[in-house]
């Protein structure tokens, strides 16, 4: 049965159901209407936001110690953003950033808090030891050699592998062939490790890498050459210890041989001394005898003057005394006519 109303185009019942609802209200001219505002509306806010993303993605910050070397279609431009915020055609321009700080390198048993981390090298000495060497490497890009690096290396992980890891491992392997294990073991590593930054320094330099410093951590030998080392060190220190010991007794002995000669010098001195005292007294008695004989001689007076003090003295020795006679020297016993007395 016809209603008057032409049929709808649309079979969907969802959209005749929105045909009869606009015809309702002002007919399909009304529904065309509200139908392009909608688009014309979400058209201009999908433009405004694709504008806002287009303009975020043209604007790239770089943080301090980093370089931003920009790339267009896979190709280097060779232009260069710096620490800040840098202009670059969105969805064109691409970036590969180098860190222009330190970075390290290092080999060790185990994973260590270095940037990139590497096995320890083994080689061996000029006397034919097994080694393994441990060491770290602190490097740096150099900024204006980014674009060089980057079309002859890569990025940051290729230099590390391809010239700080490749140089720095073949010298851990070459120059302890250079000493022998003895000098390794107790020598002056110092010497070693400055060989080493001598010769790595320009080998990465060629390559716009700049060397910070290089440090030679550990060298490890196997066990039997640690425990024969430390054997030959001991029977060293036996040696030494004996030696010290030889030295105390000669030391001694020779001591003992300098204080008996100068005990004997010195018993030799005070004899020579003795005997040159007793000369000297009896030098000077018989000099005073001689003077008191020639003054007796002179002055016979002074003999009979001593001789009768030495009776007046009870303490004189004298006991005899000569009297003079005419014809008789009579000698009087002096003590005994007191004691008869």
């Amino acid at each position: 049965m016809s209603s008057g109303r032409k049929a709808p185009d649309n079979d969907n019942p969802a959209l005749q159901f929105v045909e009869q609802l606009f015809e309702r209200k002002g007919g399909r001219k009304s529904m065309d209407k509200q139908t392009r505002f909608g688009c014309t509306t979400a058209a201009i806010a999908v433009v405004v936001i694709a504008l806002l993303i287009t303009g975020s993605l043209a604007y790239t910050p770089v943080d301090y110690g980093t370089v931003a070397l920009i790339t267009r279609f896979g190709a280097v431009t060779g232009r260069v953003l710096h620490p800040g915020l840098n202009w670059r055609i969105p969805f064109v321009d691409g970036t590969i950033r180098y860190r222009t700080q330190e970075i390290v390198y290092e080999t060790a048993d185990m994973a260590t808090t270095a940037d990139y981390y590497d096995v320890p090298t083994d080689t061996t000495t000029a006397d034919g030891q097994q080694i393994s060497i441990k060491f770290s490497v602190r490097f740096h890009v150099d900024p204006a050699q980014v674009v060089n690096i980057a079309n002859n290396l890569g990025d940051e992980a290729a230099v590390v592998n391809k010239v700080v890891k490749f140089h720095a491992r073949i010298l851990a392997r070459n120059i302890p062939k250079q000493y022998k294990a003895a000098d390794l073991y107790a020598g002056d590593i110092l010497e070693v490790q400055e060989q080493f930054r001598a010769e790595l320094e320009p080998l990465l330099a060629k390559d716009g890498v700049i060397l910070a410093d290089f440090g030679l951590r550990k060298i490890s030998f196997q066990d039997e050459y640690v425990q024969a080392v430390e054997q030959k060190q001991i029977e060293a220190e036996k040696i030494t210890a004996e030696e010290y010991k030889r030295d105390q007794a000669t030391f001694q002995a020779e001591a003992i041989v300098e204080l008996a000669k100068g005990e004997a010098n010195a018993t030799i001195e005070r004899a020579r001394g003795e005997a040159e005292r007793k000369k000297v007294l009896a030098e000077a008695e018989a000099e005073a005898i001689k003077v008191k004989g020639e003054a007796l001689a002179k002055y016979p007076e002074i003999m009979q003057f001593e001789f009768i003090q030495g009776l007046a003295d009870p303490d004189s020795n004298v006991n005899w005394g000569i009297m003079p006679t005419d014809g008789l020297v009579p000698f009087l016993d002096i003590t005994k006519m007191n004691t008869e007395k």
